[in-house]
């Protein structure tokens, strides 16, 4: 295998995958980050509310997790093509340096995972922040707190990469049994 072909190769890979664990897991969290917020607000103005308003609750927590979906893949599908190409570019290059031509099955995928895990939060994490205030009123906004906020987010996504250098891994190495055509 070629270094152009091992690049390229790991590069569009973790594009894609990025891409589409991006979308996925900031829909997700979107989702799940609205409805949190309103359970909390619901949870503390419980005894104010009325039976009467138990259908308008349920609307709003359906609205609440449609908005909190389509504003996580906002978040999520620019950070995830981006950072995942970046990842894949960066797995291509220790794979070269490194790990060329395959020995240690074991060790590559644990440096794989640990190295795109890492590099991938703290991008997503750089990435998130730099989202949230270009949207925010740049005055107004509360730094620390969107910094502390997007945080979470950001390790998902490493998390997420983690998992996904195992399927790059795996194409390197099966790329490495098969003979050259």
């Amino acid at each position: 295998m070629t270094t152009a072909r091992l690049l390229w190769g790991m590069t569009w890979r973790g594009g894609a995958w990025g891409l589409l664990a991006g979308t996925m897991l900031g829909t997700a969290y979107g989702a799940l980050f609205g409805n949190g917020v309103l359970l909390i607000k619901l949870a503390q103005e419980w005894q104010t509310l009325g039976p009467e308003n138990i259908l308008p609750g349920i609307a709003a927590v359906g609205i609440l997790i449609l908005v909190g979906a389509v504003m996580g893949a906002l978040f999520g599908v620019p950070t995830g093509l981006l950072v995942g190409s970046l990842n894949g570019l960066l797995v291509g290059m220790i794979t070269r340096a490194f790990f060329f031509p395959p020995r240690d099955a074991r060790a590559y995928r644990r440096v794989i995972a640990v190295a795109s895990a890492l590099f991938t939060s703290i991008a997503s994490w750089i990435g998130f922040l730099a989202i949230m205030l270009f949207y925010a009123n740049r005055e107004k906004a509360n730094v620390p707190m969107l910094a502390v906020i997007v945080l979470i987010p950001a390790l998902i996504a490493g998390v997420g990469a983690g998992l996904i250098s195992r399927m790059i891994s795996r194409w390197y190495e099966n790329q490495n049994l098969e003979p050259e055509t």
